[in-house]
């Protein structure tokens, strides 16, 4: 009786953290512009096809492919039952959440031999900040941080009876995971590194690691070829738009960013998302690889749990982007190894200091919740559909995809390629046959201390002015109200009360 208690306590508690959740999956964390971008695509794609781009930009360049078509098919069924709304895409990120701490308890269970201990800290994971956010959070990294703890356990679980049909099954998952996100990349490498270990201790050959790689390129040639049926340039456009974000740069540039990025983590450094308080789990990560790396001189098993994590660090070097939400990849590995250290080097003692932990996690993760309860986005919803009928067509900030009909809402992204479409902002209006625009006060902010934040929207400059005239020639003025939503940049959102207008283009207010 017991011990089926003790085998069933963990999904007791998920029941519970689950339905906890749930209350405030729509609170926290602050709604990110990515969500309804992703979103926005997912519902394009149920009416047009995975072949489509996002209908909300029409200037900015975008090339159809199919290296997220997988994400994208997985968030269909939850937009069909839920709607289109924000609770609906977040639920996807949070039942992944659930299951990583599902797998992650298993692989600590084959660890450790141990299921108290396995549950204890299986319990420290879901109560970190950043596990919670990520899995608040409607993007691809939670499931890719699902896929990695997947492979680790699957391999270490068969790693006494391995065959090259598990070779084959292991491919499997990773291949599929390039239909998930380009970041697939780190599960190959997780999965590589701990290959690596197994290959120096002679209990892997050579052969098994050239299976897993025929395996996983059989999957990106199916991805490629996918992606040639819907642009038949797709090679060119993936690599100008990889090139954009930096992934082709220098080695060694891209290498130098590495610290750079832990380093902007730690300080809360950020441009538009939100990162939570990790100095803690930064620390003891740092102390945690410190003495790992001096305790595989006794002990190489520890390697096991250090070379995937050096794996998914030099996955980040190779493709170069250091995007904060992404650091939910390295988190469970991370306290994979630091559990195997406090479990070799403690034995005993490990609860008092795991107790110690929980504590210090349950309160960063309590006053980091709190300030963001009260920024409600329906209480943003409520602002703009009070005054914008349904169907009408608007340029607004991307975070507003919701409260719109598909194709309904353009955004200010596109604006930055005016110039070189040689329109003007009243030509752009005038042919999109805009009749609303919401208008962030963060737009002025960026202007006035260009070029700074022209990562956000683009060149504000070469429109701003013109943009202002119409306002104050061919608009009127409807309504205006203060919002959280109206600065997307992090650092300066809780700065001030910051106020969004909402402009009819031409006429009057309707009554």
């Amino acid at each position: 009786m017991k011990k089926r208690f003790e085998e069933k306590r963990i999904y007791i508690y998920l029941a519970f953290y689950l339905l906890l959740n749930i209350l405030f999956l729509t609170k926290f964390p602050f709604m990110h512009s990515d969500e309804t971008w992703l979103s926005g695509l997912s519902r394009a794609m149920m009416t047009e096809g995975l072949g489509t781009t996002e209908p909300f930009f029409d200037l900015l360049e975008r090339y159809p492919h199919a290296i997220k078509s997988i994400f994208h098919v997985m968030q269909m069924p939850l937009i069909k039952i839920f709607g289109y709304n924000l609770f609906a895409v977040r639920f996807l990120s949070l039942i992944f959440g659930i299951f990583t701490l599902i797998f992650f308890n298993k692989l600590l269970k084959k660890i450790l031999g141990s299921e108290t201990k396995a549950f204890i800290l299986t319990i420290l994971l879901s109560l970190d900040i950043q596990f919670i956010y990520s899995s608040h959070f409607a993007r691809q990294d939670i499931i890719i941080a699902f896929l990695i703890v997947l492979v680790l356990y699957y391999i270490i679980k068969n790693e006494e009876d391995w065959s090259f049909r598990k070779d084959i099954f292991t491919g499997i998952i990773i291949g599929l995971s390039i239909g998930i996100h380009p970041n697939s990349l780190m599960v190959a490498f997780a999965a590589g590194g701990l290959y690596l270990y197994y290959i120096v201790e002679k209990r892997f050959r050579i052969r098994n690691l050239l299976f897993l790689i025929l395996t996983v390129s059989v999957f990106a040639g199916i991805f490629i070829a996918i992606s040639y049926s819907f642009n038949d340039t797709f090679f060119s456009d993936y690599l100008k738009y990889g090139s954009d974000l930096g992934v082709k740069n220098a080695f060694f540039e891209k290498f130098e960013a590495l610290p750079k990025y832990f380093q902007k983590l730690y300080l809360g450094i950020t441009g538009t998302y939100y990162i939570p308080n990790m100095k803690f789990q930064l620390i003891l990560f740092g102390f945690g690889i410190v003495a790992s790396i001096i305790y595989a001189f006794k002990n190489r098993e520890v390697l096991k749990f250090l070379l995937p994590i050096l794996g998914i660090l030099a996955a980040f070097v190779l493709i170069g982007r250091y995007s904060q939400p992404s650091v939910i990849l390295l988190l469970p590995v991370m306290y994979l190894l630091i559990f195997y250290m406090l479990s070799k080097l403690l034995k005993k003692r490990i609860f008092i200091l795991t107790s110690l932990i929980g504590v210090v996690l349950t309160f960063v993760s309590i006053f980091s919740v709190v300030p963001y309860i009260n920024d409600d986005y329906k209480a943003y919803e409520k602002e703009i559909v009070r005054h914008i009928p349904q169907g009408s067509k608007t340029l607004a900030n991307l975070n507003a995809e919701f409260f719109f009909e598909e194709g309904d809402l353009l955004d200010y992204r596109n604006l930055d390629y005016l110039y070189e479409r040689e329109i003007s902002f009243s030509e752009y209006i005038t042919e999109r046959k805009i009749e609303y625009i919401v208008y962030p006060e963060e737009m002025d902010f960026i202007y006035e201390r260009r070029p700074v934040w022209n990562i956000v929207y683009g060149n504000l400059y070469p429109y701003y002015e013109d943009m202002n005239d119409f306002f104050f020639s061919d608009c009127t003025l409807i309504h205006e109200f203060t919002s959280p939503y109206a600065m997307r940049i992090s650092r300066f959102s809780e700065e001030k009360d910051w106020s969004v207008k909402i402009y009819k283009v031409g006429g009057q207010a309707d009554e």
